[in-house]
């Protein structure tokens, strides 16, 4: 006999067995909420991983929630509730189609160097800084690298700066 199954004597005598679902079906119960808590209900944690507190807690919200079927009219029975037929929606003239918006200008920076001898750091460190390509003034010059770390060019949105 499994676990789910209970014995059972009937009202001339004879002994038998039935689960859960037999149960239900016997007396009726067609309401998926009220399943759902009768299950929880006959075995309080003794079904599988959860506890008795969170099965009774379960079977609440099953009936809170057949509760709340019946409130709104609902049949609390298995049958499914035939969904009223929408109401035809207004035909509405055809909105214009809408401008597509502008891709962001990317504006190209330069790492750029001042090699004027005045300039240079005592430390024989050279001052760089980033200009954007075209406003590069003219005592500085871009630093072309084509290895990597440094990395001397960057496209960005137009407004944002390095």
């Amino acid at each position: 006999m499994s676990k789910y199954q209970k014995q059972f004597i009937s009202m001339d005598g004879k002994v038998f067995r039935a689960d859960v679902y037999r149960v239900l079906r016997a007396f009726g119960v067609t309401c998926p909420a009220v399943q759902h808590a009768v299950k929880k209900l006959l075995m309080p944690g003794q079904r599988g991983s959860k506890d008795q507190l969170q099965d009774l807690e379960e079977a609440l919200w099953s009936v809170s929630e057949a509760i709340a079927m019946a409130r709104a009219g609902l049949p609390l029975t298995g049958e499914p509730v035939a969904e009223p037929e929408p109401e035809p929606e207004p035909e509405l003239e055809p909105s214009p189609e809408p401008e597509p918006k502008p891709k962001r200008k990317l504006v190209t920076w330069r790492l750029c160097v001042n090699i004027e001898p005045t300039l240079i750091k005592y430390d024989g460190a050279l001052l760089v800084k980033w200009y954007p390509s075209g406003s590069i003034p003219e005592d500085w010059y871009p630093i072309e690298s084509y290895e990597q770390p440094v990395k001397t060019v960057k496209q960005l949105s137009e407004g944002w700066e390095p």
